[in-house]
């Protein structure tokens, strides 16, 4: 392997991919709300492929809004569905069902589905993260030469 991986631009335009599809599925579709804090790309903090630290992560997440208290469940169900339909495998729903993780097949990257409380209401949020990239698709020169 020559250390080559997809780009920042390919691997955010996957993550808004694996979104958007799966939210085009849902009924009533929700309106997307970005979380402002996951516009950034994060470091590779702990590279599962054993490569270098040095370098990003891509992610973004998003609030589903607009969905009623009494779907919530059936929502995420329709999600779960999409993402097994997808070949994406399910690695964790919790106990109350409301949560999940899972990955996308055969590229790897990270999905959550999360419910949290905005006041007395549930809502939800959807999340995608490349595997560990190189910004510009190759790794940097060395220094070490």
């Amino acid at each position: 392997m020559d250390g080559r991986t997809m780009t920042e631009a390919q691997a955010l335009a996957r993550v808004e991919q694996i979104i958007k599809e799966t939210v085009a599925v849902v009924r009533p579709e929700p309106r997307l709300d970005l979380y402002a804090p996951s516009l950034n790309s994060n470091m590779c903090l702990d590279p599962t492929d054993g490569g270098s630290e040095d370098r990003i992560v891509v992610n973004r997440s998003y609030y589903l809004r607009g969905i009623p208290q009494g779907k919530i469940s059936e929502v995420v169900g329709q999600i779960k569905k999409h993402w097994e339909q997808q070949g994406y495998y399910i690695s964790g729903v919790s106990a109350n069902g409301r949560n999940m993780t899972g990955r996308s097949r055969p590229d790897d990257f990270l999905l959550s589905l999360l419910s949290a409380y905005d006041g007395d209401d549930v809502v939800l949020s959807m999340g995608a993260s490349s595997p560990c990239i190189w910004p510009d698709g190759t790794p940097e020169p060395s220094s070490s030469g």
